[in-house]
């Protein structure tokens, strides 16, 4: 609690370890990632190690599909990694420590906070069922590491699209192993959320009860060629999927066929939603005109749907569209999150949405607290 507000973290993470992977199938155990080191760093920017996946090493920063990520010297001592803040342990990080977790929170003053894999699981591997296999490892750590304390340690199930069956079962584990939300990236490698192919897998999905999420990532294959630097990376390949995403669930009528389902974009911004409303309600009456077969898109407005109460979305603390966007979503629709220990995260984010002048006292507790409740549900 920070100054007499409860704070729930819509969007924190745990950072990539080895220890993620320890329940690999044998048939993947051998193919897992594994922390490398770089001799020659001339191809990464900064970074002189990474993790090895499918013959590449990532992150790198510069070249084809460069993007951030928490490289091995950010969690592994052998590789480099420390703290310098007893506030934020490495064994916090990659929650191989969930009380050092709570301690984290509890310098933040966060009472609950939602925890996401890293960027990286967004294109992993080629590879639909070594994806699907590494995805569920990761849901099996975080369910081990975040059972006994339940409350305040929240958690998104990555949910594989690619491998359907394996999506399926996915879905029925996460929620045994108490997942709170499933998480998904901007696109499924090439194909749009709204893709027939995955039909099956929302079906169960809305029968589970679980709210969705979309998170930042580069998921779209073309923009690992496109991207050649951090900025790009930053500023196309790992953002224009939540459009993408917005124009499947939104646009394509996945809200209108699922009635019961909830979705937060997270780690985008907010601002690129002031856009996308406008801009595919003035195309959506002339494009379902054109369409031959009537529920290919939304019968409803862009609009109405985003006023629905079931689209939330995560901006910055320092949002200079905060105030339009409440005016465009509702002020019930509006999540907190510090994305730490991300690069960019930062620990004390809640005080600057305390500190901000253009939002009530009231605002600031549904933003900071009982928005995400209405999402994720009673801790």
């Amino acid at each position: 609690m920070l100054h007499d507000y409860k704070l729930f973290d819509a969007d924190a993470h745990t950072m990539m370890s080895p220890r993620m992977w320890e329940t690999l199938p044998n048939g993947f155990r051998a193919r897992r990632p594994r922390p490398s080191r770089v001799h020659d760093a001339s191809d990464l920017g900064r970074w002189t190690n990474g993790w090895l996946v499918e013959g590449q090493v990532i992150p790198h920063a510069l070249g084809p599909g460069s993007q951030p990520g928490n490289e091995p010297a950010r969690v592994l001592e052998e590789f480099g990694a420390k703290s310098d803040n007893e506030a934020f342990p490495l064994s916090s990080f990659d929650l191989s420590d969930p009380a050092a977790r709570l301690r984290t929170m509890d310098f933040m003053g966060v009472d609950h906070q939602m925890l996401y894999p890293t960027t990286l699981y967004a294109r992993m591997s080629r590879d639909p069922g070594f994806e699907a296999a590494l995805m569920r490892s990761y849901n099996r750590y975080l369910g081990r590491q975040c059972r006994s304390f339940p409350k305040r340690l929240k958690w998104a199930g990555l949910l594989p699209l690619r491998d359907v069956r394996q999506g399926l079962e996915a879905i029925e584990e996460m929620a045994k192993l108490g997942a709170s939300a499933a998480v998904v990236y901007g696109t499924a490698g090439e194909r749009l959320l709204c893709d027939p192919s995955f039909e099956s897998v929302w079906d169960e999905l809305h029968r589970s009860g679980l709210p969705l999420c979309v998170h930042m990532g580069m998921s779209y294959p073309p923009f690992l060629e496109v991207c050649n630097g951090l900025l790009a990376a930053h500023g196309i390949g790992m953002t224009l999927p939540a459009m993408m995403a917005f124009v499947a669930i939104v646009g394509c009528g996945m809200l209108d066929r699922y009635p019961n389902l909830k979705v937060g974009f997270l780690e985008f911004g907010a601002e690129w939603i002031l856009y996308m409303v406008p801009r595919l309600d003035h195309y959506l009456p002339i494009d379902r005109s054109q369409m031959p077969i009537k529920g290919d898109l939304s019968q409803k407005t862009i609009e109405e749907q985003a006023k629905s109460g079931r689209i939330f979305i995560a901006g910055e603390a320092d949002d200079r569209m905060l105030r339009e966007e409440i005016d465009l979503l509702g002020e019930d629709q509006i999540l907190y999150s510090s994305d730490l220990p991300h690069g960019e995260g930062r620990h004390d984010a809640a005080k600057e949405v305390l500190a901000r002048q253009d939002i009530s006292d009231f605002q600031k507790r549904k933003i900071l607290y009982s928005n995400a409740v209405n999402f994720f549900g009673e801790p």
